[in-house]
């Protein structure tokens, strides 16, 4: 997944688009063999499972489907030959969870004495092992199998595979549903100081026991999977230690997110113990954890993503630690716009502000000058933006880092007033995610304790215009994203960017006005108001 900024009507919107679902041509097999050819659909796997190929962050899951030139290794098995063969996948379909592609069954296979054979496939970034006798085998990369996010996407680390049993020589066709290999963890390591850490040379997760997850023993050689047993058959090793590489600094404010795939054994007894962080800079330098995650109690399970969650200040004692606060990311489907989350106590929140508006980006007429008003039509506003030259650079720029501001209509999207817990109102959010009412608000500031807009603002001056006892210790980044005045109550035009912050929510007041949550610069608790429905604020959603 990349984040691609692109210019939309002379450079008004900044976009962060998605990965796409194409329908390819279905190329033949690397190595040309005479026989039968058959369709196969695979099947990603199940609903419940967390990575996919082309894997993207979707809140704290990891989803998974086919792109345009996805390769599959094949091995074909009758008993007496086993045959390897390369294919590259067809038509994508089911949102990317299902692909077609045709294999030529092998002359030997066909001509051969049994009257069925098996069929195992893998994809990922492997090779076919060389030695007679491996024609089963594969060769996994020799390069880390982990690292930043982009870099495990690249090497194509993560694997999955399907074995078809029996299957009939002159059969037409066959559905095949790939199970995975191993799992995802992630390390989240946020710097809430004032202090970078510079000169990062590593971090890892260790154990004083081993820690029963296959690894790469000699990198340089690479470890090797039998395609037919499904089991790792040579090259792998168990270390009290597992890697995760980077040379780099955390900045202050700044977040480092890296990720393994790394395969949990499911050897009954193998059970994970307790788990430290270690981070190494400098010369021989490294910060601990001093309290670990627990041991487990059952063996890891394979086809999930485990989150290990930390923050390092320097400042405090001790400087590194891991944290309950849960952060996720979240894509929306409609336009393709990518959104952190956090989960603060049973709440999981947009940790920043919806830029979602209907046509977008093709229609940018669908965002209103601030003079056109309304209590009953939906209208969308960006701060700042007139549809002159001149207001573009600044507009974009609020664009991305505030957000759209709503009116009631707009936020609402047709539903009616609730002030439930939760509102039941998915109104202009994603779906899965709603509009939050007045008791969702209440909540998340009754959680969060006394001073609740200091502990929920973004630290810095960069989105407030002061920043005294501010902490942002929940990660909820809240910022002053001002708001669209109707003209009822003052010339109508926007305010207060910078210095105030306003999100919408599913409880109205009266006939004509709304209640809003608020946060100001020079205030560590924020409120509420009633408004009229004409005004225009930000929006945050929560999950369902």
């Amino acid at each position: 997944m990349k984040k691609v900024i692109i210019n939309l009507f002379a450079g008004l919107i900044l976009l962060v688009a998605g990965c796409t679902e194409n329908i390819v041509t279905v190329e033949q097999p690397t190595k040309e063999i005479a026989g039968k050819t058959i369709s196969v659909n695979a099947v990603m796997p199940g609903e419940n499972t967390k990575t996919r190929m082309a894997f993207v962050p979707n809140e704290l899951d990891v989803n998974l489907r086919w792109e345009e030139n996805d390769q599959i290794l094949l091995v074909f098995d009758d008993g007496i030959n086993k045959i390897q063969q390369t294919v590259t996948i067809g038509a994508i379909t089911n949102n990317g969870r299902t692909a077609a592609f045709e294999v030529i069954v092998p002359e030997e296979i066909i001509n051969g004495e049994s009257e069925t054979f098996n069929l195992y496939g893998m994809y990922g970034g492997v090779t076919f092992s060389a030695i007679d006798g491996e024609e089963s085998y594969v060769v996994l990369s020799t390069d880390p199998w982990s690292g930043l996010f982009l870099q495990l996407q690249g090497r194509e680390n993560v694997l999955i595979r399907f074995s078809e049993m029996n299957i009939d020589k002159n059969s037409p066709d066959i559905s095949v549903s790939f199970q995975h290999v191993g799992s995802l963890f992630k390390i989240y390591l946020e710097n809430t100081g004032t202090t970078d850490l510079e000169g990062i040379t590593g971090v890892e997760l260790f154990s004083e026991t081993p820690i029963f997850a296959h690894q790469n023993a000699d990198p340089e050689v690479g470890a090797k999977y039998d395609l037919i047993s499904g089991t790792f058959v040579n090259g792998t090793t168990f270390s009290n230690v597992l890697p995760f590489p980077y040379s780099g600094d955390l900045l202050d404010g700044d977040v480092l997110q890296l990720w393994g795939w790394y395969p949990p054994s499911q050897v009954a007894g193998y059970i994970w113990p307790a788990i430290n962080l270690r981070v190494r800079y400098g010369t021989g330098q490294e910060y601990v954890t001093t309290v670990p995650k627990p041991a487990r109690t059952t063996t890891t399970d394979i086809g999930k993503a485990y989150h290990f969650f930390a923050r390092f200040n320097s400042e405090l004692d001790p400087a590194l630690a891991f944290s309950d606060i849960v952060y996720g990311v979240l894509m929306d489907e409609r336009d393709d716009q990518i959104y952190s989350t956090v989960r603060i106590g049973s709440q999981t929140w947009m940790a920043e502000n919806l830029r979602y508006f209907p046509g977008f980006p093709d229609e940018p007429e669908r965002l209103n000058l601030v003079t056109d008003g309304s209590v009953t039509e939906p209208r969308y506003y960006i701060y700042g933006y007139d549809r002159t030259p001149e207001s573009l650079a600044a507009a974009s720029e609020n664009f991305v880092n505030y957000g759209v501001l709503y009116n009631w209509p707009a936020a609402m999207a047709g539903a009616t007033s609730s002030s439930s817990n939760p509102s039941g109102v998915q109104g202009v959010c994603p779906d899965g995610w709603h509009l939050p009412s007045e008791a969702e608000w209440v909540q998340l500031t009754t959680f969060v304790g006394a001073n609740a807009a200091s502990k929920l603002k973004e630290t810095g001056t960069d989105f407030w215009n002061e920043s005294i006892g501010v902490t942002n210790e929940y990660g909820f980044s809240a910022r002053g994203g001002g708001s669209r005045q109707p003209i009822s109550s003052v010339p109508a035009g926007f305010y207060n960017l910078r210095i105030n912050g306003h999100w919408m929510t599913s409880t109205q007041a009266t006939e004509t006005d709304m209640i809003a949550a608020w946060m100001q610069a020079n205030s560590s608790t924020g409120g509420y108001q009633t408004a009229s429905k004409e005004y225009g604020g930000s929006v945050r959603c929560v999950k369902d």
